[in-house]
């Protein structure tokens, strides 16, 4: 580790701070990015003369790849054993948390030590199980929001746990309902809302499990002003467990293809959040959601709406939902250009 001019950086060196625009503060590139020759030429652009960077070694890149294998493993081991307590409560047992909890220790400890978990979550293997994949995803955006405000370890288990079964209700509500291939009418929908109380009641009999966790389940339906479900509890009513896993629900549920509906860009649900973010979501989870969020996709290639495939190069830190966008050598800034947006990222 070392810090050297920006002449002396080479293809595969990584970050070991952020970049930051010395003028806004902006983000440029996040720490634990591996430069490849476009951001190396993008920071120069940008007068940025010396990086603190890591050179990649053989050894050092079969470390990374070791830190990639094992977080599919532990993400692997955490599948298989919620699948087997989802099992076990379809068929009537009550959760033995301690069947799970090393795994979930081991998925708290991996992500809070990553960079960037985002990135890992795309080399998942979708599951055709889309609820069972969806806690999951959820249990791990959830520990990582929870990691950005602060929260201690003991916190943080409590919150994986609530985030992982948010949606055990569901277990509770006819499969026909659940896997419906197009849009609830209203008696069906009304019956879907009880898998809160459902899952809450769940959790509440499972020895281990605190009572933070199970409102988190129970709550995260819940909205701000009030027009949530299923007791319509307004702001200060609602636990804060609910309200981080309302925010990561939404994004994955939202990115994430489902039956009757198509996943939608990162970008697009990050504009319904952050217009959500007061009056429907909380305020302050919201932003230091996107504000941390948005970073982690400097670097990524995207596709734009009008066909053009690009690169994201600068992230407003004031507006973080509508990057700068480099196509060959022009620069596609969203935030003036209101009529284009990015509907995939590519890699």
């Amino acid at each position: 580790m070392s810090i050297i001019k920006i002449d002396e950086v080479m293809p595969g060196m990584v970050l070991v701070e952020d970049i930051e625009d010395l003028n806004t503060g902006n983000i440029l590139l996040k720490s634990g990015t591996v430069l490849n020759k476009k951001n190396i030429l993008h920071l120069k652009n940008m007068n940025i003369n010396y990086l603190n960077v890591l050179e990649i070694t053989g050894e050092i890149k079969e470390v990374n790849q070791d830190k990639q294998k094992s977080f599919i493993d532990k993400y692997d081991n955490l599948a298989k054993k919620t699948k087997k307590v989802l099992k076990d409560v379809k068929l009537g047992k009550k959760i033995i948390i301690s069947e799970i909890s090393d795994e979930v220790n081991d998925i708290i400890d991996e992500i809070t030590s990553s960079n960037n978990i985002l990135s890992r979550l795309r080399q998942i293997e979708e599951s055709d199980d889309y609820t069972f994949q969806h806690s999951l995803t959820v249990c791990m955006l959830s520990i990582m929001l929870g990691k950005w405000l602060g929260y201690t370890w003991r916190e943080l288990k409590q919150l994986a746990l609530s985030g992982l079964f948010h949606d055990i209700g569901k277990l509770r509500v006819s499969r026909d309902i659940i896997e419906k291939p197009s849009r609830l009418n209203e008696m069906e929908f009304n019956i879907v809302k009880k898998h809160t109380i459902f899952g809450y009641n769940i959790l509440m009999e499972t020895v281990g499990i605190s009572q933070n966790t199970a409102l988190g389940a129970l709550q995260h339906h819940e909205r701000e002003d009030g027009s949530g479900y299923p007791l319509r509890l307004k702001s200060d009513k609602i636990h804060e467990f609910g309200k981080i896993i309302a925010v990561c629900d939404i994004f994955n549920a939202m990115t994430s293809k489902r039956i009757y509906e198509d996943k939608k860009s990162p970008f697009k649900v990050a504009e319904l959040i952050s217009e959500n973010r007061f009056g429907v979501l909380d305020a302050r989870i919201s932003t230091v959601f996107l504000d941390n969020i948005s970073k982690f996709y400097v670097g990524n290639l995207v596709k734009l709406n009008n066909g053009v495939i690009g690169e994201i190069v600068y992230v407003n830190k004031n507006i973080p939902t509508r990057p700068v966008v480099k196509v060959e050598d022009n620069f596609i800034d969203l935030m003036r250009l209101r009529d284009i947006e990015i509907i995939d990222i590519i890699e």
